[in-house]
């Protein structure tokens, strides 16, 4: 018995070593961090090594499984073997969302800036926020959204899983999504949070947030949010726009806003709208045509106000706030048509 006593007492030693070493590494490691293992680190788990609060919708660790099955549901609108029925037969969330940044600085989300580092690395112009990031938000749709949906806005403003849900039955006009597929999609999103890379912090900034890892550091907490912003904020414009004689379009930014807004929808063949064109001359004749109308196929008109689904003809266009495209890049878009309808 006493043999098996000291043989306890030596494991439970062993044990209790082996946790302390443990512990030791892992601080060792913390505090040993360089800049560049640092930059790949999730924001969302520096934040919680910081003692932030978790988001409802935190997870520790994306799934790889769970990954792949996400990026399916959102790029295909089910998964690609169908072993389940699509989320929408309209839509899929790449027709609205990009996957990827688009604003060099997280903390300047404007307009203008979307254009500047679309146009650089030639990403598509289009009405909804990027998905890269979205799991970094707190907030969904923001501003004017309660104009659009009522009520229905409500349960989505701080919570990503009803956010999630409202985007599927209302937007893409389809059917509620079930758990494991709103888990996926969430495991997906986790996958494509920020990175400490995507923040522009400077080298000091970088040594503070590493000496206080595993420490409660509001300080560090609040330095590291004000780097994005963790609410994509929504203004509806005005459909009826004005534009005065001195008013000057940058013809170059109307060609891109044309390219990768207008056709990334409408371009024939893609079966996503039941209007499609292309950027022939007769196209351009009928927009310029149109423009002064107050209907779905005048330009200003359709990217202020959108479209809303009606019985029979459930596809609709979502409108473009003043966040995504501001009043003079709408110029800008006016006066390429113009310009290529001589």
């Amino acid at each position: 018995m006493k043999t098996k006593f000291i043989l306890y007492s030596l494991v439970g030693l062993l044990a209790i070593t082996i946790l302390s070493f443990a512990n030791l590494s892992s601080k060792t490691t913390i505090s040993s961090l360089t800049n560049d293992e640092l930059a790949n680190l999730s924001v969302q788990e520096v934040l919680i090594e910081l003692k932030d609060e978790k988001p409802i919708h935190y997870i520790h660790k994306e799934n790889a499984d769970s990954v792949r099955m996400g990026y399916e549901l959102v790029h295909f609108g089910q998964l690609k073997n169908k072993s389940n029925k699509r989320i929408s037969k309209f839509f899929v969330c790449t027709d609205c969302h990009n996957q990827v940044k688009e604003v060099r600085n997280l903390s300047i989300e404007t307009a203008d800036e979307r254009l500047r580092y679309g146009i650089k690395h030639q990403i598509p112009f289009l009405p909804a926020s990027t998905f890269y990031g979205l799991y970094n938000k707190r907030h969904w749709y923001n501003g004017d959204y309660y104009k659009k949906y009522g009520d229905l806005v409500l349960p989505t403003r701080d919570t990503l899983i009803n956010a999630i849900q409202l985007c599927a039955v209302q937007c893409s006009q389809g059917r509620p999504m079930q758990t494991w597929e709103l888990r996926a999609v969430l495991h997906y999103l986790r996958s494509i949070d920020y990175k400490i890379k995507d923040l522009s912090l400077t080298p000091q900034e970088l040594e503070y947030i590493k000496l206080h890892l595993g420490t409660s550091s509001p300080k560090t907490i609040k330095m590291i949010k004000s780097k994005y912003a963790e609410t994509n904020p929504a203004t509806f414009g005005d459909p009826y726009i004005s534009i005065s004689d001195d008013a000057v379009g940058n013809i170059e930014n109307g060609k891109y806003i044309f390219e990768k807004g207008c056709l990334h929808c409408h371009q024939l063949g893609k079966n996503i709208t039941a209007f499609e064109f292309d950027a022939e001359s007769l196209t351009f004749s009928f927009l310029e045509k149109k423009l002064k109308k107050h209907s779905n196929y005048s330009v200003p008109y359709i990217v202020r106000k959108g479209t809303y689904a009606t019985s029979g003809k459930r596809q609709y266009m979502p409108q473009y706030p003043l966040e995504k495209m501001n009043k003079q890049q709408l110029i800008d878009l006016i006066f390429y048509i113009k310009s290529k309808s001589k």
